[in-house]
């Protein structure tokens, strides 16, 4: 089960290393970011069923603050009708409101290629908006009219903090609570059918060493009826950019 925004740049325990970028053109650069993961996990929910994966992503961004990018990952195909593999596309623009306060809207339109759609229609769009208060402390909103193809319109919430440790360690505090606006069918988050809602917690302890991004994370959910996807795990991430 997906959502992220780019929340699930945010909330993803893929790590973002360092970027080295090239100017495409005046004032715009591109990046581009390979990352192996030992368990593909959004919002506390496994993709991969606790399998490791290989991630990647392009971005272009400019001065002005407008950016646009692709992401990709593995999948289980058990859990995706037949999907091995998730597309994402993003465009947004960045700002700044004060020196202390930070803003970022933007669409995200997932795709999961190879889904029968027998089991209904996987891919949806999803508009985000965030407020970042002195870099580190992000809250965000995400909204979908098609959340996960079929289900119906949703809701996110998700906010994260990150402290500064000693020796260029960083240790970053994350919740968010999801929430179906409308009746979803089958899915649900636990035994009844008016369980629409589930909240998601996690922390990450992450370090760049010789040019690598790694990262160690413990996440967890009170989803009841999935079985073992939404229960608490920990996950390894080490991520290059070029």
């Amino acid at each position: 089960m997906k959502g992220l925004t780019m929340l699930k740049k945010i909330i993803s325990t893929a790590v973002m290393a360092s970027s080295a970028t090239f100017t495409m053109q005046a004032q715009a650069d591109v990046s581009a970011t390979v990352t192996l993961v030992s368990d593909y996990v959004y919002n506390g929910v496994s993709s991969t069923d606790g399998e490791p994966t290989l991630q990647g992503s392009v971005d272009w961004y400019n001065d002005a603050g407008f950016y646009a990018g692709a992401w990709a990952s593995g999948l289980d195909e058990d859990s995706y009708a037949g999907a091995e593999i998730e597309i994402d596309y993003y465009a947004g623009y960045a700002g700044s409101i004060s020196d202390s306060l930070g803003y970022d809207v933007g669409y995200a339109f997932y795709t999961y290629p190879g889904a029968d759609d027998a089991d209904g229609e996987y891919n949806y769009g999803e508009l985000y908006g965030a407020l970042t208060f002195n870099e580190n402390t992000t809250a965000k909103l995400l909204y979908s009219d098609n959340y996960f193809g079929d289900v119906g319109s949703s809701l996110i919430l998700y906010v994260s903090h990150t402290l500064s440790l000693p020796n260029e360690f960083s240790l970053t505090l994350e919740a968010s609570h999801t929430k179906l606006l409308e009746d979803g069918g089958d899915m649900y988050f636990g035994p009844d059918a008016g369980d629409d809602s589930y909240n998601h917690w996690g922390a990450s302890l992450a370090k760049s060493v010789a040019g690598f991004d790694l990262a160690l994370s413990v996440t967890d959910t009170n989803i009841e009826d999935w079985g073992d996807i939404a229960d608490a795990r920990a996950v390894f991430s080490v991520s290059r950019s070029f």
